[in-house]
Order: C-alpha cells, then sequence, then structure tokens
C-alpha cells in the first residue's frame, strides 16, 4: 500500500475529468470557452434526462452527515431539502441548469446504491467512490478526485509514519465502505510481517468515528481528506495528518443501469457549470481549493465521450464495497 507524508491541510480536492457520455451528435454551443480554450455546452443544447421516476423531477439520495460535502447547518435542521454542502449545491446547481425540481432524499449510507437500484431514487450524489463493485450495478459519472489519510493527534504519540506502525494500533473508521476494505488489507499486512493486527473500530456514522479520537479511546482515526480536513478546521491545533495514501479514488454520480441520459446530461451540466464560475465559487464556499475544477475536461469527439464511459466504469474498487 502506497503512502506519503503530508503537510496539515488546506484541503485541496483534486477534481477529475467529466466527460459526456452521450453517442448523440453535440448541439452547436453558445456558451463561452473554458480556460483551456475549449468550448463548453450551453443549458439549451443539453438533453433534458427521460428516465426519471417523474418528469421534470429530479430525487437525490444523499448520505446528509458528511461534511464537506453534505451536512445538516445545524442542529436544529432536519429537512433533507435544507441540507448544504458541495455535493448538495451542486446538485441543486445542475437541477436548475436542467429546469428540473429536485428533491433531497436523507438515505442511511449502506442504503444508497440499494435504493437507487430498487427505483426510490434517480440519482445518488453523496461522495460515494467510483469502483468496479458499484459500476456493476449502477453507472457513475465522476466529478471529484479524492483520497484516505489517518488522522492523529498533534504531536502523534501513537508514532504513526508509515502503514505498518499501525500494526497493533486502535483505529477508528466508517463500516461499508472502501476505508473498510483497504484497512482490513492493512491488517492482514501486519500478520504477514509477523505483528499484531490493527485493532479495527467500525462505526455506522463518520461523526461517531471522529468522536473516539476526541474522547481518547483511539489511536487515529482513518477516513477520507475531505471529512478529516474539515474536522481538523472546525478543531484548529488539535489533530494532524499522520499518513496520506495515495489520491487516486474518485468520487462519483451515480445513476441506475440503462439510464444513460441521466448521466449525460449530468456530464455536460458539470461542464457548463465550471465554465461560468459556478463549480468555483461552491468549492469555495466550502474550503475546497477551486484550482481543482481545472480537470474537468471538454471531449472534443463522440469518439472521446464513448472512451470516458468505459473509463468510468472501470475505475479501480474493491470487492463487498456498497
Amino acid at each position: 500500500m502506497k503512502v506519503h507524508r503530508t503537510p496539515l491541510l488546506g484541503v485541496a480536492v483534486v477534481a477529475i475529468l467529466v466527460a459526456a457520455c452521450s453517442g448523440a451528435s453535440p448541439s452547436p454551443s453558445t456558451a463561452p470557452a473554458s480556460a483551456s480554450g475549449a468550448p463548453s455546452a450551453s443549458a439549451a443544447s443539453i438533453p433534458a434526462p427521460t428516465s426519471l421516476i417523474t418528469a421534470g423531477q429530479l430525487v437525490d439520495c444523499v448520505d446528509i452527515e458528511y461534511p464537506p460535502l453534505e451536512y445538516f447547518p445545524s442542529s436544529d435542521v432536519t429537512d433533507p431539502n435544507a441540507a448544504v454542502g458541495f455535493d448538495v449545491d451542486a446538485a441543486k446547481a445542475v437541477a436548475k441548469l436542467l429546469g428540473l425540481q429536485i428533491t433531497i432524499r436523507n438515505t442511511g449510507f449502506d442504503a444508497l446504491i440499494p435504493d437507487l437500484t430498487t427505483g426510490r431514487c434517480d440519482i445518488v450524489w453523496s461522495g460515494l467512490f467510483v469502483s468496479a463493485k458499484r459500476t456493476a450495478v449502477a453507472d457513475a459519472t465522476p466529478y471529484m478526485a479524492t483520497g484516505q489519510v489517518v488522522m492523529v493527534a498533534a504531536g502523534n504519540a501513537p508514532g504513526i509514519h508509515a502503514a505498518l506502525d499501525l500494526c497493533g494500533k486502535t483505529i477508528s473508521i466508517q463500516s461499508g465502505g472502501l476505508v473498510e476494505q483497504r484497512i482490513d488489507q492493512a491488517s492482514t499486512d501486519c500478520t504477514t510481517a509477523g505483528k499484531q493486527a490493527i485493532n479495527i473500530q467500525g462505526y455506522k456514522l463518520v461523526a461517531d468515528e471522529l468522536q473516539q479520537i476526541v474522547l481518547g479511546r483511539v489511536d487515529a482515526v482513518w477516513e477520507t481528506q475531505e471529512a478529516v480536513a474539515d474536522f481538523m478546521t472546525k478543531n484548529p491545533g488539535k489533530y494532524e495528518v499522520a499518513l496520506a495514501f495515495s489520491r487516486d479514488d474518485t468520487y462519483g454520480i451515480y445513476a441506475q443501469k440503462g439510464h444513460s441520459d441521466i448521466g449525460t446530461a449530468f456530464a455536460a451540466a458539470l461542464r457548463v457549470l465550471k465554465a461560468d464560475g459556478t463549480l468555483k465559487a461552491i468549492a469555495t464556499k466550502y474550503n475546497l481549493d477551486p484550482a481543482t475544477l481545472d480537470s474537468i475536461k471538454y471531449p472534443s469527439s463522440r469518439a472521446e465521450d464513448r472512451r470516458c464511459a468505459c473509463h468510468a466504469s472501470g475505475r479501480r474498487g474493491l470487492a463487498g464495497e456498497p
């Protein structure tokens, strides 16, 4: 498992190629050119999705407990449609661009993909990694690259500097995702090297796994860079990143198999919102580096669009991840 040290983060979430995945001929664009000089689509040129559960209505399943991507602005707010965060704000911006009414449906992490595949929502835009397991049952439109980190209390008393330093330590995680798969492998690596296995403490909610380090019950937390950076920003000077793993994971917006019109519309809308500065403003609002949005590319041909679709569905993921 490749790791590297990282300084205390002012989080920089690396945006990834987002390309339209349509075989249809592109419509003429009247939108301004992108920063790279490539023309972007106009809102009028984006075909509206036709496979929504209800015409004109977009239902987005979101696990609203993952700042800065999706969360409630205060403890007394419970209406899912009042949620905030990069994912939520960007989804609302896409819906507005496409002329859709959006409903946010608060959904537990483990139920996100099952609820999508059984038709309870049109999309899942909720900080989910693109993985082979998920793309076997749903289609993904990549929108942001990310990585995982191990956070410790300031001073790094456990002495975690490399992956094998996790051996014999107590680490909290959110259960049921790619982090769990990777820490299980790290624990196996420990025993293979003749060391103690990692004492893995799994929790359903990110807030609960983070609370364990506050209470001193664990040596470290293994989470995504966005969640850790947000937590460290809210607790200045108390925690630091001991390890940062290779940042080659990708978040994706998921739609049901056979509903390629949704993925096509969302990929095109993301390019428009990048070109007009909307995504930059949303990223800045949530302390995400807007320069990373420059990674969003503009496909130049139908063939390039099709290559994007194949690449997205083949992103590295681990079996067993929901």
